[in-house]
């Protein structure tokens, strides 16, 4: 359980993220490894099961140059590392991992069912994301900067998803 928000302005994405993680049975745990991390062009952020996490970062993986090809790239390196799940009910590919990507000023969603959308303002993934959203969404309106509005979306998650804590993170893309 997390929250991973990110808002796309001024040619810039912001991706900001809490700092817990919970066991299946709800307790938290607070490690070292960053829910938004760099590889190569992209900024990734990650809610969910943390080992799918883990194999994009540098030392494990290289990104494609193309954006259009990172949910098969992804649904590659899975399957080599043992995170890739096959939904019964359809033998589809899936995961336990949603993310959001910052490449070359955009922000994509990727699913998982590896499903991937451009997203025009911003988003929310994880299980605060319902609070976090709608935070971004008042917030829309007003003339706090990114920053500011990530903060107030965390703390709107934190405060009503039990499986959220700070502190916060923020990164930009481009840095």
């Amino acid at each position: 359980m997390s929250c991973v928000v990110g808002i796309v302005k001024d040619n810039k994405v912001w991706l900001g993220s809490e700092s817990c993680a919970t066991t299946s049975d709800g307790e938290r745990r607070f490690n070292k490894l960053e829910k938004i991390f760099r590889n190569g062009p992209y900024l990734i952020g990650f809610v969910g099961t943390v080992r799918p996490g883990q194999v994009l970062l540098p030392n494990y993986f290289k990104p494609p140059k193309n954006v259009m090809d990172f949910p098969d790239a992804i649904i590659k390196q899975f399957g080599d590392k043992g995170c890739l799940g096959i939904d019964g009910e359809d033998q589809t590919y899936c995961q336990a991992t949603n993310f959001l990507v910052a490449y070359e000023n955009r922000l994509y969603e990727i699913l998982v069912d590896f499903q991937m959308n451009e997203i025009d303002n911003y988003s929310a993934i994880g299980s605060g994301s319902d609070f976090a959203t709608g935070s971004l969404h008042t917030t829309s309106f007003t003339d706090l900067t990114p920053d500011k509005r990530i903060i107030l979306a965390l703390k709107a998650a934190v405060n009503h998803d039990m499986g959220c804590a700070g502190p916060y993170i923020i990164k930009t893309q481009p840095e």
